[in-house]
């Protein structure tokens, strides 16, 4: 990921993007197209290319478990340990509103083709989506987030996600993104979700404006933080560039997009 200022890179942070789709993709798929089985729907967790502006931010998020993921994941992960959810901090409701007690999970629920739950994991440490998501308008559903799992950091291939980006350095994104905002700043956002900040004057200070900065917050513990101005972001996907210092890259080719893209430069 890359900012640019001026001509100049200002900002840089690894990513993990969306998994590369099954090799028989193209033909399970039209299977399914036949079928309309959710059982028979290949796996597409493939980050697309888009554009958009980061508007806002939401700080200690609540993750809403998609329903592809309730199947794929958490369903493996139930059947392997029955106090996982608890353990994970997900609360379980049926339709919106009404919550159960996970001792009445059903897990063959998320195996019918309409799941009457929703999966909410509540804020905190081992939240999948970190201290920090940037939200951009997308039709994806698509948005950058914090993680706590780090390790993927470290591979070559971080084609790892569902498909929403991860942010190496949320932070550091995140205080350049507060830059020139008039109300927050990156200690504010610190002190928000629950890091050290140094200095005390900072932290008797965000005490003194924090219903104010929190106006557009929807509960005691997430915040969202809408900023002064939008962040264009594009997203896309290069095998070969050249960078600002005229070197080449090369980069594996991990989504197996330059068969299709010579087939359409040659005809």
């Amino acid at each position: 990921m890359y900012i640019r200022e001026n001509g100049k890179t200002v900002f840089t942070s690894k990513v993990c993007a969306g998994r590369k789709r099954p090799a028989n993709y193209e033909k399970r798929y039209e299977y399914y197209k036949k079928t309309r089985n959710w059982r028979d729907k290949p796996d597409d967790w493939e980050t697309p290319n888009m554009y958009g502006e980061i508007s806002y931010l939401v700080l200690n998020p609540t993750w809403n478990v998609p329903t592809s993921i309730m199947r794929e994941d958490i369903a493996t992960k139930v059947n392997n340990d029955s106090s996982y959810l608890e353990s994970r901090n997900f609360k379980v409701y049926v339709g919106d509103t009404l919550q159960i007690d996970l001792a009445e999970f059903d897990i063959n629920q998320l195996y019918v083709d309409t799941i009457p739950y929703k999966i909410v994991q509540d804020p905190g440490a081992g939240n999948a989506l970190g201290k920090i998501k940037f939200m951009f308008y997308n039709p994806f559903g698509i948005y950058l987030h914090d993680t706590p799992t780090r390790r993927p950091f470290s591979y070559s291939d971080r084609a790892v996600s569902h498909g929403c980006v991860r942010v190496e350095k949320p932070l550091k994104l995140a205080e350049f993104l507060l830059e020139d905002h008039p109300k927050w700043n990156i200690d504010f956002l610190k002190i928000e979700i629950g890091q050290r900040v140094k200095d005390k004057s900072k932290i008797a200070e965000y005490n003194r404006k924090r219903n104010s900065l929190r106006r557009y917050s929807k509960d005691e513990k997430t915040t969202e933080l809408v900023l002064s101005q939008k962040m264009p972001l594009y997203i896309d996907y290069y095998t070969v560039w050249v960078d600002e210092n005229g070197v080449t890259n090369f980069r594996k080719d991990v989504y197996n997009r330059d068969d299709t893209l010579m087939e359409h430069l040659l005809h």
